[in-house]
């Protein structure tokens, strides 16, 4: 299934001037949490309990989105194999569903302490479910995982650049998303993560250029009527 883009504008920003841009930010695949993102400390010091809410909404019999239904054009990533790749929306490019947010309070509360994270979205990973490869078009974010609940038995891990990291439950991965990815859940249970975006620091001029990209996202998102998809059902 191939990738659709999301409208004209973001296309021809993407293709004629994300490039450019991109080329200008050197980092490897996977980044240094000390170095890149330091708060991942509070993050996992409080894990359990982040854990602990996620589960509560699965259980409570609510249906939550798949990606594909609240990101236009993700089909190919997320309805390729019949498998559900389901998610709850807190943030979006600094903008809180806040009806989500009451779902998850503890989780809200740390992150609105912590001024880098951009977006932040739990990831439901189905028994079998395949993410293909694919690379995210923005380098002013950097993507953070934390790993909340990973099948004990089988394959189980996520590949950027073509090297292998296996989540561990509590633990942090932090890796550059425009390198090409892909997720591997080759197991018969539900993987759970806490996923966020990181604001990269931008040097020189570049980061007014940044600037203007990040708010032309953010109007993306709002065209896009993200927030009425990301509803439970």
């Amino acid at each position: 299934m191939k990738q659709n883009n999301r409208g004209w504008l973001f296309k021809f920003f993407r293709d004629n001037n994300l490039k450019y841009y991109n080329s200008k930010i050197k980092t490897p695949a996977y980044l240094d949490l000390d170095k890149y993102f330091e708060d991942y400390t509070i993050l996992e010091e409080n894990w359990k309990e982040i854990k602990q809410e996620i589960e509560g909404v699965i259980k409570s019999g609510k249906t939550l989105p798949k990606f594909h239904e609240v990101d236009d054009g993700q089909e190919y990533i997320s309805d390729n194999d019949g498998l559900s790749w389901s998610l709850l929306n807190l943030l979006l490019y600094e903008m809180w569903h806040e009806k989500n947010c009451d779902l998850c309070p503890k989780t809200t509360s740390i992150l609105k302490s912590l001024s880098s994270v951009k977006s932040a979205y739990f990831s439901i990973l189905a028994p079998g479910k395949h993410i293909p490869p694919h690379k995210g078009p923005y380098k002013g974010i950097i993507r953070y995982q934390l790993a909340l609940s990973v099948p004990k038995n089988g394959e189980c891990k996520i590949i950027v650049d073509d090297k292998d990291c296996f989540w561990e439950e509590g633990k942090s991965v932090l890796f550059d998303d425009t390198y090409t990815h892909e997720v591997i859940n080759n197991t018969n249970e539900v993987r759970i993560a806490l996923l966020l975006d990181i604001k990269r620091e931008i040097p020189g001029f570049l980061k007014y250029y940044d600037m203007f990209v990040f708010k032309l996202i953010k109007s993306l998102v709002v065209l896009n009527n993200t927030f009425s998809k990301s509803k439970l059902k």
